[in-house]
């Protein structure tokens, strides 16, 4: 697992309600299956930014790109790359 999949899954183990560990969180696994609404989305992505030290352009805050821990991963690394 890479760095940045690890440091997204412990951030994300705060917002998921049906996750209590990282070990829970299976990467290609619906988030809102894991307990994510949109509220928690919101949440999970201000801590995201904190985190990553990056801000999420409006066209990545879709549904897609919260869809599963990988896709969520992907627009974190590219955020990254820019």
């Amino acid at each position: 697992m890479n760095n940045t999949l690890e440091r997204l899954k412990v951030c994300m183990v705060e917002h998921l309600k049906l996750v209590t560990s990282v070990d829970q969180i299976d990467n290609d696994k619906e988030l809102t299956t894991l307990g994510l609404d949109s509220m928690a989305a919101t949440n999970l992505m201000l801590d995201l930014e904190d985190e990553f030290e990056v801000t999420f352009p409006d066209e990545l805050l879709t549904p897609d790109v919260f869809k599963t821990t990988n896709t969520l991963n992907s627009a974190i690394e590219e955020l990254l790359d820019l």
